[in-house]
């Protein structure tokens, strides 16, 4: 009898910190996904002002208004939702109560922006840019907090097995030594699967994303093109890849410092970001070159305007280091089945149509044609 209560008792006990682990699991979750939604917003409210001050047929005013009120709405949120105490300040940087000041100031101009009044946009995209750094490192403290513990969190534990080892020690007196040896255990064993599971996962996104703009990897990039080509194949569908590389980048390298290029990398690949939709994959190859795979493209035109909203994307001046700098883009696209049938093949067609586009000049995109290959070999030659 007595050990059926001990039994009874001791799975009570795991019960109940099971149900603890489990709520700070879903509030580190809610935290992450505010910090990272508050962010993602703030870049389709970008993506969306530059094509509206463009004049582009595919934003109006209205969408620009409704991007402009969904972003300022996320704001309180983060202010509610986030413990602050758990969050390091970032030094320097707007908070989320001085943004939301800014965004009300901001609003009139906005209100009053029309496409082609240059000025007001640039006005508009610099206050909004300078959101980006305080939004990108609040999250990524977020991202820091997820499998450790705070404070707060460490002392609930606690709290939390010293009552259960009392009311177990209040009813049998008898196995006080056994029970306490086997709790103590068990809280090692948790902490140790605990540390292992983070690691793991840090591991593997390590291995797989670029460590700079957290962005894909060559390899998951390689994984994820073979992955789109099996599709297609099976569907019978279109599977666009691009070749994204930065016009004259090695100028930012030596007019500002590497610090600075990589800061710049860090923007682009924001920006770029927002333009993909979840099917796709955007990945940073190595150094300023950058690539997409296109899933599920029903023609030519599809994979075109990609192209157009990746290079309209990085038309407004990027602000890094109290600097407006100016960067574009070229990109070589090829196209499976049409252009090849591998995923070899396919980066070398897309390789030879980048090499086309900037011959061209900046901030353009060329598809593959068999004529480039005759070009390539000529310049091989040469």
């Amino acid at each position: 009898m007595t050990l059926l209560v001990f039994t009874v008792c001791l799975l009570f006990s795991f019960h109940r910190i099971k149900q603890q682990h489990e709520v700070e699991l879903r509030d580190v979750d809610v935290s992450l996904w505010m910090a990272s939604r508050a962010e993602f917003e703030l870049q389709r409210l970008l993506s969306t002002l530059d094509r509206y001050a463009l004049g582009r047929t595919d934003v109006d005013r209205e969408e620009l208004l409704t991007r402009f009120e969904i972003f300022w709405s996320r704001l309180p949120l983060l202010v509610q939702g986030i413990d602050s105490a758990s969050i390091r300040s970032v030094e320097g940087a707007a908070t989320v109560p001085d943004m939301i000041a800014q965004l009300q100031r901001l609003e009139p101009a906005v209100l009053a922006l029309r496409p082609g009044d240059y000025p007001a946009y640039l006005a508009i995209s610099n206050t909004l840019q300078s959101f980006a750094h305080p939004l990108l490192e609040l999250s990524r403290e977020v991202k820091a907090t997820v499998g450790l513990n705070s404070d707060a969190q460490r002392a609930s534990q606690r709290g939390l097995y010293l009552e259960q080892l009392g009311y177990l020690l209040g009813i049998l007196v008898s196995g006080s030594v056994l029970i306490g040896l086997l709790l103590r255990e068990t809280r090692h064993v948790r902490w140790l699967l605990a540390e292992a599971t983070t690691a793991r996962n840090r591991i593997w996104h390590l291995a797989h994303h670029d460590p700079l703009t957290d962005l894909p990897n060559r390899w998951l990039f390689s994984d994820r093109l073979e992955q789109a080509l099996r599709r297609g194949q099976r569907h019978g569908e279109m599977v666009a890849l691009h070749y994204f590389d930065l016009d004259d980048f090695k100028a930012v390298n030596d007019g500002f410092g590497h610090l600075t290029g990589d800061r710049v990398l860090v923007a682009v690949a924001q920006r770029l970001r927002a333009c993909v939709r979840d099917s796709d994959t955007l990945a940073r190859i190595g150094g300023d070159e950058f690539a997409v795979v296109q899933s599920g493209v029903s023609d030519r035109d599809g994979a075109a305007l990609l192209a157009e909203r990746l290079l309209a994307a990085l038309h407004a001046p990027l602000v890094i280091d109290g600097h407006a700098l100016r960067v574009s883009a070229s990109i070589g696209i090829a196209l499976y089945p049409d252009h090849a049938a591998s995923p070899e093949q396919l980066h070398h067609t897309a390789d030879q149509a980048l090499y086309c586009a900037k011959a061209a000049g900046p901030a353009r995109f060329r598809f593959w044609e068999p004529s480039q290959a005759a070009v390539m070999s000529r310049a091989a030659i040469a």
